[in-house]
């Protein structure tokens, strides 16, 4: 397989923060997700005694009460310190070329708020982008990081609609009424622009109260969350010069907000998501403790065919690892092969990579190195064979997540 190109990160300087070089060298493939601007998602005070949650410097952190309302909640929330706008998915070429893609647009708030009298350059947001374009029967793929302030022509991430932009990467809704929106990314020598209907599917809500993920033990450790399962996309791929490719498929959604979700004890986590043939849509997180074993937040959801919704506690699933594959260039082993069962639901799959290199290096943005990559889905439903194509996200392999969190906090000046 051929290695990513290089990637690139044009990124406005902070304040008090040197230069850096507009390019940076990547070094191999990369959501969402669910990576990003790591340092919020570790505790950062006690919440104050009132209604809703705070940490120390103010900033709202996901808790009980708050439904999720779309499209309204598709917008930025800039009282919450981070969240992030992730899409994945596969597509077909028109003589059944396959590709993966995704897109991860994160927002990180540097302070609570700006001081009276500050210059129009002082940074309250910090947004980031990762994309990837995977060509599965070339075995090639790209790769592009970039972070800018949230400024001007830059970047920005309206609180009105879907509308969220860094250097060029976008994702918008253009009426705001949340029934459709553009994508489009240029991967360094791949460019995706799609049209995603968001009206094709009903939004997937997550945790036991729904829209409210738990990810620790306390309070605050969570983050609001919900998907958009299997929308329809269409629209065109270009790649190094040949010329440009119609392509369809259908992408996964997801779009989480909040300020303080994991804990130091918190190894990184295994994530799965896919669509199967039948209409079940599934997602499963596992959280891993820095012991080895497996944390009692780890969670699901499952929407079966006719539509019902069942959030899955640790007990409620079981994932079991079958092959490992270890990164030529950086020596991380993960696992690459995997059973997922579900028993209340029947559900058994089998998950296999497209492609084994789906390593992803990501020094000029967030600095973690992970896998994430395009997947096939293969099992039983109720006795009955199903099968789709999805997304697998392993974090915390090589590096503790935790220590990644803490070096963050560190260089952006956080407690």
């Amino acid at each position: 397989m051929n290695r990513l190109a290089a990637a690139r990160r044009r990124c406005g300087t902070l304040p008090g923060a040197a230069p850096r070089p507009d390019r940076a060298r990547r070094h191999a493939p990369r959501h969402g997700a669910l990576i990003v601007l790591l340092a919020c998602f570790v505790a950062v005070g006690s919440a104050r005694a009132s209604d809703e949650l705070r940490d120390a410097e103010g900033f709202l952190q996901a808790g009980p009460g708050r439904p999720v309302v779309l499209p309204a909640d598709h917008g930025s929330h800039p009282e919450t310190r981070t969240e992030w706008w992730y899409l994945t998915g596969p597509l077909r070429g028109p003589d059944g070329e396959r590709f993966g893609f995704q897109a991860t647009w994160f927002r990180r708030a540097m302070t609570h708020a700006l001081p009276d009298g500050r210059s129009p350059l002082a940074v309250r947001d910090v947004l980031l982008f990762h994309g990837v374009v995977v060509d599965v029967d070339a075995e090639r793929s790209w790769f592009v990081e970039d972070a800018s302030r949230a400024y001007g022509p830059w970047a920005h991430a309206s609180p009105e609609r879907m509308d969220v932009a860094v250097l060029g990467h976008t994702l918008r809704d253009p009426t705001g009424d949340g029934r459709s929106a553009r994508l489009a990314m240029d991967a360094e020598g791949a460019r995706l622009e799609l049209e995603l209907d968001l009206a094709s599917v009903e939004p997937l809500l997550h945790g036991r109260e729904p829209g409210l993920s738990v990810k620790g033990r306390e309070p605050g450790q969570a983050s609001w969350y919900y998907s958009l399962p299997g929308m329809t996309v269409r629209g065109t791929l270009h790649r190094d010069g040949e010329p440009p490719l119609e392509v369809t498929g259908s992408a996964w959604f997801d779009h989480e907000f909040g300020s303080s979700q994991l804990g130091v004890s918190q190894q990184g986590w295994d994530w799965f998501s896919t669509v199967l043939d039948d209409g079940t849509a599934l997602m499963l997180y596992e959280m891993r403790l820095d012991d080895g074993t497996r944390d009692v937040t780890s969670s699901g959801t499952v929407r079966l065919p006719d539509g019902t919704r069942r959030p899955l506690a640790a007990d409620d699933f079981r994932i079991r690892v079958s092959e490992h594959w270890t990164s030529p260039r950086t020596g991380n082993r993960y696992p690459i092969a995997w059973t997922l069962e579900v028993p209340a639901e029947e559900l058994v799959l089998d998950v296999r990579p497209r492609l084994a290199d789906q390593e992803l290096e990501t020094p000029g943005t967030t600095g973690v190195t992970y896998w994430e990559g395009l997947c096939g889905f293969s099992g039983t439903r109720a006795g009955r064979p199903v099968r789709g194509e999805g997304y697998v996200e392993l974090v915390g392999y090589g590096e503790a997540i935790a220590n990644r969190f803490q070096a963050a906090r560190r260089d952006d000046g956080s407690p």
